[in-house]
């Protein structure tokens, strides 16, 4: 399964961007399309070209889900610690580092759950538990997707064709479910002939 990242820029983007980016399910958006009322991760670049381009950032709106690319400093961008900034030139494979870190330590946010590496939070009351490997991807599947089919997740994340009989996810989702429970998280999963859906 790809991971989705949002690229926002109003210039073209170089061909070598997206041949190292050819691992993520990329979305290309203009600057004028960032939704600064976004509250559920997701990973999204935003490369500034020039003072024009950086003029039209609300950089101080911005959560920690953004990463700067720039090959200017921008002392509005310095305003808000939470974001990243990269500024080039710099090699490829650096550049190419620091975004699968970034995508990697991504906080993941969704009524009151908060996932970040393998630990479940409830925002709530902060009380927290552990996610295996595969419950992370799962849980943070469903929450970025909102609705999947249990097809889907069987073959991308739990490698298993479609066409083969067991109960291997509804054991995942059944332990999902139990730790969300024991942390009094309200968000619920829940199963719709052969979908799945996040509700808060």
């Amino acid at each position: 399964m790809k991971n989705k990242l949002n690229i926002f820029s109003n210039n073209k983007i170089n061909n070598f961007i997206t041949k190292f980016l050819s691992k993520y399910e990329l979305t290309f958006l203009n600057l004028e399309d960032i939704d600064y009322k976004e509250k559920i991760s997701k990973a999204n670049i935003i490369i500034i070209n020039n003072n024009l381009d950086a003029n039209k950032i609300k950089f101080e709106s911005l959560n920690d889900n953004y990463l700067i690319l720039s090959n200017l400093i921008s002392n509005k961008a310095d305003l808000n610690n939470k974001i990243q900034l990269l500024i080039t030139p710099m090699s490829v494979n650096n550049i190419k580092n620091k975004i699968e870190n970034f995508i990697h330590n991504l906080t993941v946010r969704f009524h009151d759950i908060s996932i970040d590496n393998e630990k479940l939070t409830n925002l709530k009351n902060n009380s927290f538990c552990y996610l295996t490997k595969v419950e992370l991807e799962i849980l943070t599947c469903l929450i970025r997707e909102k609705e999947t089919s249990k097809n889907f997740i069987k073959e991308n994340i739990l490698k298993i064709k479609s066409n083969v009989e067991t109960n291997s996810l509804e054991s995942h989702l059944t332990r999902i479910r139990k730790k969300m429970n024991e942390i009094e998280i309200t968000a619920k999963i829940l199963t719709k002939n052969e979908k799945l859906l996040i509700t808060s």
